[in-house]
């Protein structure tokens, strides 16, 4: 209890000596013109920002070239200017392409905080040209699947560019109190020397954790939305498929759909669907799915979704770890309705629910009577000093005498401004059929993680059980204890191509619950970064794997690179060769190589081709012989006719299933919500009728194709 005390002690000791007071922003005189130059009065008049220094790829240096951001409002809007200098304004990467195209470009960012409460952020970016992207971040894990609604407009000038931002404050949730005081970091990214930088700079002892770097701005006099928001979508779909030798109809679907949005309040938000329109614009690339072992991970696009999804989120889980999501919306496939209420409903306090009525198979399951999958999600969230809180989930997935249930707590204690105590703790039962005795167990996870600008490191330790299971969430294996060290340090040199050094090691230590085995996994290598975005890393990787009760070897090398070659083309590159296991009934061990490529060229600032290479062979020991390979190459090309409409064509190839498709779209975006898009897809295979049954062909046969429509409109009061 003493030890309590003084950590409570300390850290508020801690939070009163770094806080600083707010920054009272200056009201607009007038609403300025949004055309991306700042000639209007009201700019001339505002403190200007200029201090920025860089995160990457070293700490506190100057800016390369000058940087000024400027802030002011009114009663509706926030309004943001950016007066970037570049001695070669002809040398900026920046092109018209789609929304969220641009994280490779020379570009301007607002990561801001709504709230004030360093629990999440939301990331509006602009590039040279006015070309919109934007995401939002909770522990320092940034997902771009979120759209706001807001304005920007840029000019390429002499001397530099130019960038003005109107963002609606209906389109965010903020404070219910005066004045409101949020959060800022202005960011800047100067492409061909991979330099990015901030005001306020952020301090190397706290690394990149923009969470607790933020300045405080207040606004006086904002006005706070009874919010209505509607979104009546129509959608159309209609596919045909070859069958007995004919092309036959599968699908020919009209749709109306209505989601929409109440603010209670400015800060808490109540979302509902009826029959909404969860499709996507674009099917999901593909992926090698031969000799898997683990569930292929496809990320959230669906707009429903987006809205305060970070409310969701809970503490130690990685992308890289077995367990990674205790909420993960794709599992929730063909949505009938939905309700979900977000935000927050004290100073300190963060709640989320979620409810989804679910048909995965469209009404037909076999011999089921019912097929509807009933999805309730609920999150309670309480934040402390800096980003520090803790947290409670709930999750149920409930069908015809089957459920899953899963619930638990976790939390984040920032310890110091570099350090930082992460855990979870989870227990789950779960009936998987009709009649069937229900199995429970836990997992649990603590992390102590440490970045500065030299340092990054984490120690985890975890247990997952095997009778655990999420079906609401995203979890790659249980049954098992795991140990994880990592550790990284960086070298910074003033001359040279490769400005930034780090060697890097990793161990995990793991235990198979159900065969008592024990799995080695480590890994020593090398990474550089340096101009013209450039970063390549290589390791190598001593390990082994424990299989149905057995073990593996599984060491390997790995080489990872990619480069801005010139201004108008990208390439990355991952390559891995080593031993791998055979995922069968009765598993061994061969060896193969994966491999990927990704070149992105952009000859026009209007047009850019995209051509991805997944590659991936097993071979057996014993007797050499490749027992498959695996390719899939992906070729997408888009035209971005103006800044809201594109064209659109994909064709992509699996040289496994031996299969072709195609997808082209036409697509208008007004506004995120507010949208028309055309689609045709087709699907062909290597096979041929002859009056009885399809049989391996030597041409091509288009088996399947299908139009697609959408239309949406967002309505606001």
């Amino acid at each position: 209890m003493r030890f309590l005390i003084l950590v409570l002690g300390f850290n508020i000791c801690f939070s009163a000596l770094y806080s600083q007071d707010p920054i009272l922003v200056a009201k607009a005189s007038g609403r300025p013109l949004i055309d991306g130059k700042l000639d209007d009065e009201v700019w001339k008049t505002l403190p200007r920002y200029s201090d920025f220094k860089s995160y990457v790829p070293d700490f506190g240096s100057p800016a390369a070239f000058a940087t000024i951001a400027m802030i002011t409002y009114d009663e509706e809007n926030l309004y943001i200017g950016f007066d970037c200098k570049d001695p070669e304004p002809d040398k900026l990467k920046a092109t018209i392409t789609a929304r969220d195209q641009i994280k490779n470009e020379d570009w301007v960012c607002i990561n801001f905080d709504p709230f004030f409460d360093q629990q999440s952020l939301i990331c509006i970016y602009v590039n040279p040209r006015g070309i919109q992207m934007d995401g939002r971040s909770s522990s320092n894990q940034e997902d771009l699947g979120a759209d706001y609604v807001f304005e920007s407009k840029a000019s390429i000038q002499p001397d530099g560019y130019q960038v003005e931002i109107e963002i609606p404050f209906k389109s965010l949730r903020y404070q219910r109190k005066e004045p409101v005081t949020m959060g800022f970091i202005f960011e800047r990214r100067i492409q061909r020397l991979s330099q990015q930088a901030t005001y306020p700079p952020l301090n190397p002892d706290q690394g990149m954790n923009f969470l607790t770097q933020g300045k405080g701005f207040s606004f006086v006099g904002i006005r706070h939305y009874t919010l209505i928001e509607l979104l009546p979508a129509l959608t159309y779909s209609f596919k045909q498929q070859h069958e007995n030798g004919i092309f036959g109809i599968t699908a020919n679907k009209p749709s109306i759909g209505l989601t929409g949005t109440v603010g209670i309040n400015s800060q808490l938000i109540l979302d509902m669907a009826i029959n909404p329109d969860f499709s996507q614009v674009e099917s999901d690339a593909g992926q090698i799915s031969e000799n898997q072992r683990y569930a292929l991970y496809y990320p959230e696009k669906r707009p429903f979704f987006q809205e305060g999804k970070d409310n969701f989120d809970i503490a130690a889980t990685s992308e890289m770890g077995f367990f990674q999501q205790a909420f993960h919306t794709r599992q929730i496939i063909n949505p009938l309705a939905g309700i979900k209420l977000t935000g927050k409903i004290t100073n300190h306090d963060r709640i989320g629910f979620l409810y989804a009525l679910d048909d995965p198979f469209e009404g037909t399951a076999g011999d089921s009577v019912n097929t509807f999958i009933n999805y309730a999600i609920g999150r309670l969230h309480h934040s402390f000093n800096d980003d520090s809180y803790i947290g409670a989930i709930a999750t149920d997935r409930e069908g015809s005498g089957i459920y899953n249930r899963v619930g638990g707590i976790d939390g984040r204690w920032r310890l110091n401004p570099s350090t930082s105590l992460k855990f979870n703790a989870l227990g789950s039962g779960t009936v998987s059929a009709p009649g069937a005795n229900k199995k429970t167990d836990w997992m649990g996870t603590v992390s102590l993680s440490k970045n500065t600008n030299r340092l990054s490191g984490d120690f985890q330790i975890q247990h997952i059980g095997g009778s655990f299971i999420t079906q609401s969430g995203f979890l790659l294996r249980s049954g098992i204890n795991n140990m994880t060290v990592y550790a990284a340090y960086s070298f910074y040199r003033d001359k040279g191509f490769f400005r930034k050094l780090a060697p890097n090691f990793y161990g995990f230590l793991n235990q198979d619950i159900r065969s008592g085995l024990w799995e080695r996994d480590f890994g020593v290598g090398m990474s550089a970064s340096g101009q013209r975005s450039t970063q390549i890393s290589f390791f190598f990787n001593p390990s082994d794997e424990v299989y149905l009760n057995q073990r593996f070897r599984t060491h390997s090398f790995h080489l990872n690179g990619s480069s801005q070659v010139i201004q108008s083309l990208r390439i990355k590159t991952q390559y891995q060769f080593g031993y791998r296991t055979r995922y069968v009934e009765g598993p061994y061990t061969g060896w193969g190589t994966t491999a990927s490529l990704s070149i992105n060229f952009q000859p026009f600032k209007k047009f850019q081709s995209d051509l991805i290479l997944n590659y991936s062979d097993f071979y057996q020991i014993e007797n050499p012989v490749r027992e498959f390979s695996y390719l899939i190459i992906r070729n997408r090309n888009t035209f971005q006719l103006t800044s809201k409409l594109f064209v659109r064509g994909i064709v992509e190839y699996n040289s496994y299933e031996k299969d072709l498709s195609t997808d082209f779209l036409v697509s208008f975006t007004y506004i995120p919500g507010t949208v028309v898009h055309i689609g045709y897809g087709s699907l062909y295979q290597k096979v041929a009728w002859n009056g009885h049954e399809y049989q391996p062909g030597s041409d091509y046969l288009e088996t399947i194709r299908g139009v697609f429509f959408k239309a949406s409109y967002l309505w606001r009061n």
